[in-house]
């Protein structure tokens, strides 16, 4: 049987190259890769270094302790028609309205005295005894300010209810937990007053 000869054609490309020219090669493709590489390196270090000035400025950043005791009230959603005016003596307080809610937030003297005069006992799911903190004012470009507090709390077992505003964030904390709180803040760094 003769051999079947493959025409030149077809033959497989077998590209002969000197080893000179296959180690420049190498050589270009690793530099290639530790420009790519110093590269990121620049990209991460300087990520860091913002995230290092982002915490430095987080940290100059204060809480003032409300002297008011506050309550949460959730009533249903038509309430806002006949908000009760009590809500507007409060020294603090804020109004959410969702589809399934209406959550207010205002001194709990307030409340006491006048839950039942606006006959909203039966209908209101009320939350007292909470302490507000306020953060002094801050830029809306920073990031990660409330993580990183929270995440202090957090780690001491103090759970929040964080209120924010264009200037600045009220952290709701249970008084039952409200020294610790304080406490853990002030370790970490922040000035609590």
């Amino acid at each position: 049987m003769p051999e079947t000869q493959i025409p030149p054609a077809i033959e497989p490309h077998r590209e002969e190259r000197a080893p000179e020219e296959i180690m420049q090669q190498e050589s270009i493709t690793e530099e290639s890769m530790q420009a790519s590489n110093d590269e990121a390196l620049k990209v991460q270090a300087l990520q860091e270094m913002e995230a290092q000035q982002a915490a430095a400025r987080a940290a100059t950043l204060s809480f003032q302790i409300l002297p008011e005791t506050f309550a949460i009230l959730r009533l249903p959603p038509q309430i806002v028609r006949g908000m009760p005016e009590f809500i507007f003596q409060s020294s603090f307080y804020t109004i959410s309205r969702s589809p399934d809610e209406v959550s207010i937030v205002c001194e709990e003297r307030l409340v006491v005295r006048h839950i039942d005069t606006h006959g909203l006992g039966n209908i209101a799911k009320i939350n007292s005894n909470w302490r507000l903190l306020r953060l002094g004012v801050m830029d809306l470009s920073l990031t990660g300010i409330a993580a990183r507090f929270a995440g202090v709390l957090a780690d001491n077992d103090v759970n929040v209810n964080i209120i924010a505003t264009y200037d600045t964030d009220y952290v709701m904390i249970p008084q039952s937990k409200f020294a610790r709180a304080v406490k853990a803040l002030r370790r970490a760094g922040y000035t609590v007053e």
